[in-house]
């Protein structure tokens, strides 16, 4: 047998001189070779898995040790646990074994064909050699092996003689289970997961394989993967902290990552969750590792012979806590410190609007945060001055948003604290200094102390920060606070209520304290959460659907106070989310469900002006339904005013949208048009009660054909009309020789009538709704209302002897009827003394009679808050302030979406405090009667109605026809007779049948 092996040996020496021929032999194939090495193919590293452990080839490599030439290349087919007697002459050598290697033909000619030892360096296998259905590719070396004659066996680098080698096989791949948790129900969502940025193989001979490409995508999916994916139903603890579905994905088997340094984010692979109809969360795969000085450090590597269990809740940001199961965890110095202060996360990324939520871990009885913050180099701040609420209150155990929980007992604490800025932000003046954002990074310091503050270990905390627009201090009496909320049918998901408290004055500039709670009986109705929101891109012009971020509880908060979110609190700046519990559940007979309505109560400390204790409470106005509906009740009588005991027989469902034309209707900023031209009855809603919509005109001359172009013309909402708007942009003129008439049936010759079959907008189903009259010309009150000394005259400057008495005339107004409690008469002003001499400079003396009572009285008659509304879309986007627009106006207009057909806008909620139905009305402002010119954005919102008022006058003295309008705004909301040519905001209520 030894000669015929010599002489095969002599026969392929002569055949092939240069390389180290390969042999394919069973496992149990013996010769009576000269020496032989006898191995086993195990131990492996633990693992209770048996396809972790397969082999079913092992190929034997030796080494000359010497020359480095290969001596012996066998390839055995063989299982754990075999012995394998491998012939071999004596002598010493460095041995290489390669379990399970590819059976790919370019690297079993490159493995065949081996010639030296530094040819296995340029070996490389393949990205696609990894999988779950093939057994793992593994590798060991044993170097200096000294094989002794015959069966004496072998001595490993000088040490005892081994009669069998046992081999320690470790695998060149990554093994990745993860358990998915979420806080709801994601079976109708979750399709799958995929990994991003995979490695395009390994290298041989090294641990590294940073010199690959990473392009590779391993995408798995619940159709066509399924054995990968098992449900499984929440443990107690699970359940305990909210999770309600529990995904558990098994064995994914990756090419191992390795790479200097280990915190290159660029090599990281990128791990997403894939959800159908959601934002589909992702993170970098990392592991927190101990650096310099105990500050741990961001280890973005999958290293070779490593089993991971990835755990995470899905929600953004996603963050997934990496444990090293019994594959691998002696090994690539993972092991835990004496000491230890473990973080989900040492770097995050946070706008204005959203938190980032960092969960913690510690041996040690006390975490903390430091009272400062750096700033980029070596500046401090502090910590309380830009992050809200996270620092510990003196005799408090735990703030709004810090905690930690140690068990004595078991010398172990966990803990979270959700990073979110506070009184760091931008006024106007910084924004205007800032117009692109303001970006800043701060460092803050995690503590882990022991009781008296001693033996500290810190974790240092990158918060990169991101503003890019204005937040304003709370100051709900001026209309700069959130007055409501604004959900459609079917939506639940997160509506952001934020607002800055300035400090307590009268109690050491200390942060104000404030609450919020579910009104009586909506608590099993309404969510409310301090835990701000998790969507990464809110707070910018894209952010994510609120859908995808349903409010809960906070989890880490035990006090009975948010156990069921019906009540929160805070100190500092207020910022909750409030949601509905559930879609709205009331019927509709034509597909449209009535809407659903309640309230929560905010209250807060303000100590600056007044003594302490002042603890001022308003309600905030709620409403889920997008279907036009009822504010005051169609059978309720009116209480007081001129229709006092008579019922409510005009109030009319309002639509809760403005309208605007389809081709500006979600239009961005790079939107160029100023107007666009609507069809009769072809304006379309828009999508957010916020959002402006179009102006419009509300009428020229419908038989001037040269006014044809400008009859319907929307116009856009928020772009400054300037010098360089086209020829044409806007008309002015009237040309009428008769008045117009909304309505089309009539005889009065001095009338126009059909104004409505013209020039209507509103979609089919609504109607511009009334102010009086639509078949005459409305007074509503007494008219005329100037005054020259004693008499009064008519506009014409004709001395009355009696005023004509319009008091009746209201009797027909839908907009009246429909939003005041109790309808008021004639026009709106402030005060008697007010407005003075709208007339030709001889009568400049004149002035306007008040009809109707001040504002400061206004809330016995109208129900209406004034400030910021949360509709899924004011408040997910930041406020910036608009181009100038200061023609006739030194009010700035401030808004989201600026200088775009999407803009949004602060505005009034007109509630009735009896059933807390409400509806929200933009102060979009209004283009003026001359050149179109935008003024009072953000300010006040104007609306026409469509009934014809008596004469007026223009600036110039010139005496024209009117029409009623609506003011509701940040000063006195009424009704003003004005010139048809202003461009104002329309909204539309549903038809119902009606004569007047």
């Amino acid at each position: 047998m030894i000669k015929k092996i010599h002489i095969w040996g002599i026969i392929l020496a002569s055949v092939l001189l240069l390389s180290c021929i390969e042999e394919r032999l069973k496992a149990d194939d013996t010769e009576d070779a000269a020496a032989y090495l006898q191995v086993r193919g195990g131990r492996l590293l633990n693992s209770t898995d048996p396809l972790d452990n397969e082999i079913e080839r092992l190929r034997i490599l030796a080494f000359n040790k010497s020359t480095g030439r290969c001596v012996s290349n066998k390839l055995y087919y063989a299982e754990l646990n075999d012995v394998i007697n491998h012939p071999i002459d004596d002598g010493t050598y460095d041995f290489v074994f390669l379990a399970n290697e590819p059976n790919i033909v370019a690297i079993v000619d490159a493995l065949n064909g081996l010639y030296e030892y530094t040819d296995l360096e340029g070996i490389t296998y393949p990205e696609q050699a990894f999988q779950s259905n093939v057994s793992i590719p593994m590798f060991q070396k044993l170097e200096n092996v000294e094989v002794l004659p015959g069966r004496d066996g072998a001595r490993v680098d000088g040490g005892e003689i081994q009669r069998q080698i046992e081999l320690q096989l470790e695998r060149l791949a990554t093994r990745v289970d993860v358990v998915l948790e979420g806080e709801e129900d994601l079976t109708d969502y979750f399709k799958g997961v995929t990994f991003f940025n995979v490695p395009e193989g390994i290298t041989l001979m090294s641990a590294s394989n940073a010199s690959l490409g990473r392009n590779k995508t391993r995408k798995y999916t619940l159709a066509n993967d399924a054995g990968y994916f098992t449900s499984v139903t929440p443990s107690a603890e699970q359940q305990s902290r909210g999770i309600v579905w529990v995904k558990k994905i098994t064995r994914f088997i990756l090419p191992f990552s390795n790479f200097t340094p280990e915190d290159d984010d660029s090599k990281a692979i990128t791990f997403k969750v894939d959800l159908e109809e959601r934002h589909s969360p992702s993170c970098y795969l990392k592991i927190q590792t101990a650096g310099v000085s105990g500050v741990s450090k961001d280890n973005y590597t999958l290293p070779y012979n490593s089993a991971l269990l990835l755990t995470g809740v899905i929600k953004n940001p996603m963050n997934i806590n990496i444990q090293v199961t019994p594959w691998g965890k002696e090994e690539h110095g993972w092991e835990t410190q004496n000491r230890y202060l473990n973080v989900s996360d040492i770097s995050v990324n946070i706008t204005d609007f959203n938190g980032a939520r960092i969960t913690f871990s510690s041996n040690m009885p006390v975490v903390k945060v430091l009272p400062d913050v750096i700033v980029g180099g070596i500046t401090t701040m502090k910590t309380e001055e830009v992050f809200n609420d996270l620092v510990l209150a003196t005799g408090e155990n735990s703030t709004t948003r810090f905690a930690y929980t140690y068990d004595v007992i078991r010398g172990e604490g966990t803990g979270y604290m959700d990073i979110l800025l506070d009184e760091y932000n931008m006024d106007i003046e910084t924004f205007l200094l800032n117009p692109d954002g303001r970006h800043s990074i701060f460092r803050l310091i995690l503590s882990a102390e022991d009781e008296n503050g001693q033996n500290s270990l810190q974790r240092e905390i990158t918060v990169n920060t991101h503003q890019y627009g204005i937040r304003f201090q709370g100051d709900h009496w001026n209309g700069y606070g959130y007055m409501g909320a604004f959900f459609r049918e079917n939506e639940v998901g997160e509506r952001i209520i934020s607002t800055q408290l300035p400090r307590l004055e009268k109690q050491d500039n200390a942060l104000g304290y404030w609450e919020v709670k579910v009104d009586e009986p909506y608590k099993d109705q309404i969510i409310l959460s301090t835990t701000p929101s998790f969507d990464p891109y809110v707070g910018t012009d894209n952010p994510g659907k609120p859908e995808e971020y349903p409010v809960r509880p906070n989890e880490y908060k035990k006090e009975e106070v948010e156990s069921d979110g019906t009540k929160i609190n805070g100190r500092g700046r207020v910022y909750f989310r409030v949601g509905w519990r559930s879609p709205n559940p009331n019927s509709g007979s034509t597909g449209e469900k009535a809407p659903r309505y309640a309230t929560v109560t905010l209250t807060f400390s303000q100590a600056t002006t007044a003594e302490n204790g002042w603890r001022p409470s308003y309600k905030l106005y709620l409403r889920q339904g997008e279907a036009a509906d009822y504010i005051m009740n169609p059978q309720s009588t009116i209480n007081s005013g001129p229709l006092q005991n008579k019922e409510r027989a005009y109030a009319r469902k309002f639509s809760a949208f403005n309208v605007t034309d389809s081709e500006l209707k979600n239009k961005t900023q790079d939107y160029v048009g100023l107007y666009a031209q609507t069809s009769k009855r072809g304006a379309k809603f828009v999508d957010y009660p916020t959002q402006a919509g179009a102006f419009y005109q509300w009428a020229l001359n419908k038989t001037n054909e040269d006014m044809a172009e400008y009859i319907r013309r929307a116009y856009h909402p928020s772009r400054p009309y300037t010098t360089d708007s086209p020829t044409g942009y806007w008309i002015s003129s009237q040309y009428w020789s008769k008045i117009p008439i909304w309505s089309s049936a009539g005889t009065d010759e001095q009338y126009e009538y059909g104004y409505g079959d013209e020039i209507e907008v509103c979609p089919p189903g609504y109607h511009r709704p009334s102010d009086g009259y639509i078949n005459q010309v409305s007074y509503n009150g007494p008219y005329p209302n100037y005054k020259y000394g004693d008499d009064y005259v008519d506009i014409d400057g004709k001395v009355v002897s009696e005023l004509i008495k319009g008091e009746e005339n209201i009797a027909f107004s839908e907009w009246r009827q429909s939003l005041w409690q109790n309808p008021w008469q004639g026009e709106t002003l402030p005060d008697s003394k007010a407005i003075v001499g709208m007339g030709t400079p001889e009568r400049k003396d004149a002035i306007r009679v008040r009809t109707s009572p001040a504002y400061v009285s206004a809330n016995k008659d109208i129900n209406l808050l004034f400030g910021f509304y949360a509709d899924g879309y004011y408040d997910r986007r930041p406020m910036q302030v608009q181009n100038a627009t200061v023609i006739a106006s030194t009010r700035v207009g401030v808004g989201v979406s600026v200088n775009s057909p999407s803009v949004a806008y602060r505005g009034a909620v007109i509630y009735n405090p009896e059933n807390n139905a409400s509806t929200f009305f933009p102060a979009a402002g209004r283009r003026l009667d001359r050149g179109g010119n935008l003024e009072y954005a953000g300010g006040a919102g104007y609306y026409w109605s469509s009934s014809t008022g008596p004469n007026t006058a223009t600036s110039q003295g010139s005496i024209v026809k009117s029409v009623w309008s609506i003011e509701i705004g940040s000063w006195n909301p009424g009704h003003l007779h004005i010139l048809p040519t202003f461009g104002y905001s329309i909204r539309c209520v549903k038809d119902e049948i009606s004569s007047n």
